[in-house]
């Protein structure tokens, strides 16, 4: 293949990426009025007046609280953490 032969085929490839990206495809959100975002603000919005974000947040202080335990009772036996990859 010569020179220019070469750069129309790259051309043409590079030209058809172009022109397929261009080309609509459907929607992966919600298509609602307000759309799905409203939705998760509304969540989070009753969350905060029902209780269930003070309830979520002491079950995750919880979980932290546990996890450093363990962690400190695995250092007092001798055990350490496997490497950070």
């Amino acid at each position: 293949m010569n020179k220019i032969s070469l750069i129309g085929v790259i051309s043409a490839i590079f030209a058809a990426a172009v022109f397929s990206s261009i080309c609509p495809r459907p929607a992966a959100a919600c298509n609602r009025i307000n759309g799905c975002t409203m939705d998760v603000l509304l969540e989070g919005h009753d969350m905060m007046h029902d209780g269930r974000m003070n309830e979520n947040m002491r079950e995750g202080q919880e979980n932290i609280q546990a996890f450093r335990r363990q962690q400190a009772a695995d250092q007092a036996a001798g055990r350490t953490a496997p490497p950070s990859r």
